[in-house]
């Protein structure tokens, strides 16, 4: 019911916030002279917490998106933008090629979401097998061939998140016609491996499918800008 629950704006605070902590936590806060390993770990515990969430976000932008070719060439565009500060800010190098920021993980899992809708409709069996071959079986070998390439690709090119953060957009995706306790319940052991990042499934089982007061592109800058300013503060001042 509008005006009840949580908009997609407020889920993209939590997201921000807790990644900010996250972030400040790996690049700032272990660099100090003084730094406390129980606080670090504090600060990585919630920064758990906003992955989920935009996984989760991602599949709702698809769904409410009026152009997907544009979003995908928006979250890939950020992905290149954000990859210096990424690598100086995690790296403390201007280019680091074995690790890929967060934004090209989204912008695959993007992309397999695309292929997997595009899947659902389309007739895949061969002439010869029509009537004999159910089409559902050749659907779903496309389709885990599609969530194949992706994590593949996320693994070999050192996506932040690697081939799990593909299978876990991927579960997201599927669970997405799922009453909101049974999704945040499938959500919660999906992530499971990552010790408080079930907890995303709280606020977002109370989403209520509007979009809420936000501004989009400041939620895209953001990512790139905060990493810059934590790359540049760890290079010369820490």
């Amino acid at each position: 019911m509008k005006g009840k629950g949580i908009t997609a704006g407020a889920l993209k605070w939590i997201a921000v916030i807790t990644m900010l902590i996250d972030h400040y936590g790996l690049t700032i806060y272990v660099h100090t002279t003084d730094w406390v390993y129980e606080y670090y770990r504090i600060m990585r515990y919630i920064g758990r917490i906003s992955f989920p969430i935009y996984c989760f976000l991602l599949i709702e932008g698809f769904y409410h998106t009026k152009n997907v070719k544009r979003y995908v060439l928006r979250c890939l565009m950020f992905g290149l933008v954000s990859e210096i500060p990424f690598d100086l800010a995690t790296h403390g190098s201007v280019f680091y090629l074995q690790s890929q920021n967060i934004y090209f993980t989204l912008t695959t899992g993007l992309c397999m979401i695309w292929c997997l809708e595009r899947i659902k409709g389309a007739y895949l069996v061969p002439k010869r097998w029509a009537g004999i071959v159910p089409v559902e079986y050749f659907q779903w070998g496309a389709s885990f061939l599609c969530i194949a390439i992706g994590a593949g690709a996320a693994q070999l090119l050192e996506m932040d998140y690697h081939y799990m953060g593909i299978l876990l957009i991927a579960a997201l995706y599927y669970c997405r016609e799922f009453t909101p306790l049974v999704r945040s319940l499938v959500g919660a052991v999906a992530f499971a491996f990552e010790k408080t990042a079930p907890l995303a499934f709280i606020p977002i089982y109370f989403y209520n499918g509007q979009r809420g007061k936000q501004n989009k592109y400041f939620f895209y800058m953001v990512y790139p800008i905060h990493l810059l300013i934590f790359g540049l503060i760890q290079k010369f001042f820490l």
